[in-house]
């Protein structure tokens, strides 16, 4: 008996060290870079970066960084991987090591604004517009954000603090190619996709009234997250099970729908059944992510 609980004991122990040299291998160290990145979703300035892998989306992804910012790019490679990620943007979170929580993070979503959101959205990061720019802003009635809105219950907390005083925003690109389908047998072929590309800047230090959003050597744990219903899908989706719910009730018969997971479902297979099998995926991964001091 007491062999057995020195066996057991042993192998407990074993699979400790394993699973933590395994996170230890996991751990992904941020590249220096001399010169900021430029954020124009082009991989061009990435050659030679340590990319790795989530293969479950078909996603490849790097990191860097300078003294004042962290840079992310994200690679897909098929449909699929990419879900919604161009219209319901992109998140990402910024965790304490280990853990996977959503305090700290931004949703990186493309906004179309009139002129004067686009200046109460500018004095929100603390710039002073004189009635002449204001002015100047307004004579174009709609501006284009590529930013990173903050998300988190305790970020949100320390930015309300500070409301007013100068924030720099986190900001990216994204270049999706939009396919292109040729009439006749190549159709198809012509309609293959292409590699989308994502390129991310998030300041270390939004404002010099907050602490630094990761320190030195230290790790945290970086979750990204994307895909699923829109919200227009989300509106669709309803719409089409009241109908199909009322045509079952006209008819006297019972309407199936199987799987409430946005994950595991689609629309209408023509029947007015509602296919749950083939609504956008939803992704998620977290990996651990060290800046290294210098």
């Amino acid at each position: 008996m007491r062999r057995k609980i020195i066996l057991s004991a042993l192998c407990f122990l074993l699979l400790g060290l394993f699973i933590s040299a395994t996170a230890q291998e996991k751990t992904y160290k941020s590249q220096p870079v001399a010169e900021p990145k430029q954020i124009d979703a082009q991989e061009s300035d990435w050659a030679g970066a340590n990319f790795a892998n989530f293969s479950k989306a078909g996603v490849d992804y790097a990191v860097a960084h300078d003294n004042n910012y962290l840079y992310l790019i994200l690679v897909f490679n098929n449909k699929d991987g990419l879900s919604t990620a161009e219209e319901a943007g992109l998140f990402v979170y910024l965790s304490q090591a280990g853990k996977k929580n959503k305090d700290t993070g931004y949703h990186f979503i493309r906004k179309t604004v009139t002129a004067d959101e686009a200046i109460l959205r500018l004095e929100s990061y603390g710039e002073t517009l004189s009635e002449e720019r204001k002015a100047q802003i307004r004579e174009k009635k709609m501006f284009v954000f590529y930013e990173g809105q903050p998300v988190g219950k305790k970020f949100l907390a320390e930015l309300k603090k500070i409301s007013g005083q100068k924030f720099e925003p986190a900001i990216f690109r994204c270049r999706v190619p939009q396919s292109r389908r040729a009439p006749g047998p190549a159709a198809q072929q012509s309609g293959a996709f292409q590699k989308a590309v994502f390129e991310i800047r998030i300041p270390l230090r939004p404002s010099p009234a907050l602490p630094p959003l990761l320190e030195p050597d230290r790790p945290i744990n970086l979750g990204l997250e994307w895909g699923g219903l829109t919200e227009e899908m989300k509106r669709d989706l309803m719409a089409r099970r009241a109908a199909a719910a009322t045509r079952a009730t006209g008819s006297d018969s019972r309407m199936v729908v199987s799987g409430d997971e946005p994950s595991e479902g689609g629309f209408d297979r023509g029947g007015g059944e509602l296919d749950m099998k083939n609504l956008p995926k939803k992704f998620n991964f977290w990996f651990s992510l060290v800046v290294p001091a210098k």
